[in-house]
């Protein structure tokens, strides 16, 4: 319709009429873009904010776990660091030998703690989350990313070299358990010593097995106090309104 009033205006050659409709074409262009850039900015502003909706979350369920983890491995090392006095004494007391034997069933397994990085990970990723970030929290925002993902990566590494060989002459297996007396249903067979604990005492090569996990699981628990600790000096991050974050504290 606008077309045609434009084409009737150019043969009667009435050029004011023709600018008034120029002038209402490219208004009205204006404004689509204007409000479909204003639309794109509400979506990335939803999407901002609701990561770091899902940021908060993900602290808060991080430190309720890293409390669970550390009590677990607290519980293991009250197993295992028994079993250590004994053997180091070569005691010889009525219930050494279940003791050595129950810690040599915890030590066939680990635990380690690890952050939820979803929500960070989007947050410094996404191009258009990036936008709705001041130049401040971009920089802490990364920070705080490559902390978790350190804090997380020597974890596991840690983790991964703390498996104990079942090849070792002191370890053996019980027969058939029932699988849901096992912490994964997997290891059915319980560790036990082969040999009597006169002589596995003796054997540094043994021992140095039970040295390794508590090491490894001490280790464990300073990571998740590290871990506490950056989770809680980021957690003014969890503001979206651009409010200054704190300075990080030197380690």
């Amino acid at each position: 319709m606008l077309l045609r009033r434009i084409t009737e205006h150019m043969k009667a050659q009435n050029w004011t009429a023709i600018g008034l409709d120029f002038l209402i074409v490219v208004v009205g262009v204006i404004i689509g873009i204007q409000v479909a850039n204003w639309n794109d900015a509400r979506a990335d502003e939803r999407a901002y904010q609701d990561a770091m909706g899902r940021l908060k979350e993900e602290n808060t369920e991080t430190l309720r776990s890293a409390g669970e983890v550390r009590a677990t491995i607290g519980g293991m090392l009250s197993d295992v660091q028994p079993a250590i006095e004994i053997l180091e004494n070569c005691s010889t007391t009525k219930d050494a030998e279940a003791i050595v034997n129950r810690a040599l069933i915890t030590i066939r397994s680990g635990r380690a703690m690890g952050a939820a990085t979803m929500a960070i990970d989007q947050l410094v990723e996404e191009e258009r989350l990036l936008n709705r970030q001041s130049d401040e929290q971009r920089v802490a925002l990364r920070q705080y990313h490559s902390d978790l993902h350190s804090n997380n990566d020597t974890a596991a590494l840690v983790l991964d070299k703390l498996s104990v060989d079942d090849s070792h002459p002191m370890i053996g297996f019980t027969g058939i358990v029932d699988p849901d007396e096992t912490f994964n249903k997997v290891d059915v067979r319980r560790a036990r010593m082969v040999r009597p604990l006169a002589e596995a005492c003796k054997d540094q090569t043994f021992l140095k097995l039970f040295y390794r996990w508590e090491r490894g699981h001490v280790f464990q628990l300073h990571l998740i106090d590290q871990l506490e600790e950056i989770v809680r000096e980021n957690s003014r991050l969890m503001n979206p309104d651009g409010n200054k974050t704190p300075e990080r504290v030197e380690k």
